[in-house]
């Protein structure tokens, strides 16, 4: 008789957790976001503190651990209302449960409909690899200029007067210029995402007393809740 309750229990968790990842992918409200992102908190934290990372945990990590919170919290609940349940009616909700549950599964498998998976990281990529071949090292400044121009890319300009860190980009590394160097910094919005992050791409050159480029990042960076 326990194995339906469990049935039962899993199914819901299972559901549940879906059906928030699914309505994360809608675009909803603000409050609503924030309240559905909530949701998948609890998962989220076991799911990095058992995989041991300082990243966000991966799709099938959270959605995983966040059905085994929500079938827990289902069993117990479960367990409360129904002390004694009859095998019958389990066995009956059990299989009520089994295809709607199915179908939320097989949406939130579709990378379009579940913002959970990684959109538009391929693209990213290469959008970095052709700004690097845009803007090699070596590169003149004014044809910088011309080429972050005619990319469509607003930038800004500075002349360092002394020896100072202009960009750090944490683990990506940071970006020094000396006196008398010239820097060019902007930045490049993106469709990428990886959640809870979506993703800009940073670009900061700098050059040499002499006009010639003797640095270049051009890297993707995260944007957080």
């Amino acid at each position: 008789m326990k194995r339906y309750r469990f049935a039962v229990a899993l199914l819901c968790g299972t559901g549940f957790t879906c059906l928030v990842a699914l309505l994360l992918g809608l675009s909803p409200s603000a409050p609503l976001s924030v309240l559905l992102f909530l949701c998948l908190a609890p998962g989220g934290i076991i799911a990095d503190l058992v995989l041991n990372t300082n990243e966000f945990a991966t799709p099938v990590a959270l959605l995983a651990a966040n059905s085994l919170v929500y079938s827990a919290i289902s069993f117990v609940g479960l367990s409360i209302s129904a002390p004694a349940p009859m095998e019958m009616k389990m066995r009956v909700a059990t299989m009520k449960l089994v295809f709607p549950v199915a179908l939320l599964l097989g949406l939130v498998c579709i990378p379009h409909l579940n913002p959970l998976w990684p959109q538009g990281m391929s693209a990213l990529t290469m959008q970095e690899a052709e700004l690097r071949q845009a803007l090699p090292l070596g590169m003149l400044l004014d044809t910088a200029r011309d080429a972050l121009r005619s990319k469509g890319i607003e930038f800004a300009e500075t002349t360092e007067g002394a020896k100072s860190v202009v960009f750090d980009g944490g683990k990506h590394g940071r970006v020094v210029a000396s006196a008398g160097d010239h820097v060019l910094s902007a930045q490049r919005q993106t469709a990428a995402s990886e959640f809870p992050c979506g993703y800009r791409i940073e670009i900061v050159l700098v050059f040499s007393p002499d006009g010639k480029m003797s640095q270049q990042y051009i890297h993707r960076f995260p944007l957080c809740p």
